[in-house]
């Protein structure tokens, strides 16, 4: 809590603190951010005067065996260096995250927006962006999954509007948003929605790599911007599709019919 009497007692409140509790890096990184962080909103009128101390005792919860404080002292270290315009620092205490932590990837995107490396900084930015929507359609389909293995379909159509939605939000290209409908829609044996869904998604076979061409990704270097192999996806869908068992129900519909026989 900081004093009334102004930030220089509160810093001492905050010694005597660390003092009896050594050992306690968690809550020496929350004083020490405690501290830093009306340093930085301007409640302090010497900043400087307090930097070796306070980045002391982010040090000191550095060096903990926990790797969630590990990660929190380093995420200070960093923010202290890249204000201070030492990139060269900053950097260095991002080697404290693993390269598969978005975290990571996400400062390192912060680093380059002020390093002036505008296009390294949108192209890591935005391969975050694309991983957590692979992330979140992954996390979607698992618990649609789940649903329809229940018999639960309200609560699967629920969820599959929610992915529908991501993929539209997130450019994934009509062929992409299409299928997040298809399990559900052949599970309920639902027949017009059935047809409306595979007309969609043969209609829209092309479009499976379109979010490449997307302005969210533009800064990301795809290998293939262009399906090649769209004709002999088509031809396996349709080859799914024509399954009389998977969907019996649809026999004697009409356009159905007319569907399959177009390709």
């Amino acid at each position: 809590m900081f004093s009334a009497e102004g930030y220089e007692k509160t810093y001492q409140w905050a010694v005597n603190i660390i003092k009896d509790y050594p050992n306690c890096n968690m809550l020496i990184w929350q004083v020490a951010v405690m501290l830093d962080s009306r340093r930085i909103i301007g409640q302090c009128e010497h900043p400087d005067k307090y930097d070796e101390q306070i980045n002391s005792w982010y040090e000191m919860a550095l060096n903990d065996k926990d790797e969630k404080i590990q990660h929190h002292a380093a995420d200070s270290l960093f923010g202290f260096y890249l204000r201070k315009g030492n990139y060269e620092m900053a950097e260095k205490y991002l080697n404290y995250f693993s390269d598969y932590d978005p975290m990571k990837k996400l400062r390192l995107g912060q680093l380059y927006m002020e390093q002036e490396k505008t296009e390294e900084a949108y192209e890591k930015l935005e391969n975050i962006i694309l991983s957590e929507y692979t992330t979140l359609n992954l996390a979607f389909g698992m618990m649609i999954t789940k649903a329809l293995d229940n018999k639960d379909h309200k609560s699967a159509r629920f969820l599959a509007e929610k992915m529908y939605a991501l993929a539209g939000i997130f450019e994934m290209g009509k062929y992409n948003e299409c299928a997040t409908m298809f399990n559900v829609v052949v599970a309920e044996q639902n027949v017009e929605d059935t047809f409306k869904v595979i007309k969609q998604l043969l209609e829209n076979v092309d479009t499976i790599c379109d979010f490449q061409k997307s302005r969210l990704y533009k800064h990301i270097k795809f290998q293939d911007v262009e399906n090649p192999y769209a004709e002999e996806m088509k031809k396996e869908l349709i080859a799914g599709f024509q399954n009389e068992e998977d969907f019996a129900y649809m026999k004697g519909y009409k356009p159905w019919k007319k569907l399959l026989a177009k390709y």
